[in-house]
């Protein structure tokens, strides 16, 4: 129950982290659109560190799986 539930938590995690990225590159694309250069530099970093973050989590737990089997 506890391996489920914390599963479920990790999911959530990673699709948030996913979408709180994907809305960072669609404000960098307004930010490129408006000439905003300094916001839209920071706006792809934070994009880019979302979904690293989503990718990382998803690896590590891909691991985690494989190690109990």
């Amino acid at each position: 129950m506890f391996q489920a539930k914390r599963n479920l938590f990790h999911l959530f995690i990673r699709w948030g982290l996913g979408a709180h990225g994907a809305i960072h590159l669609a404000e960098t694309a307004a930010n490129i659109y408006e000439g905003a250069w300094i916001s839209a530099g920071l706006s792809a970093f934070a994009g880019f560190l979302m979904i690293a973050g989503a990718c990382i989590d998803l690896e590590h737990h891909k691991e985690d799986d494989n190690a109990g089997r």
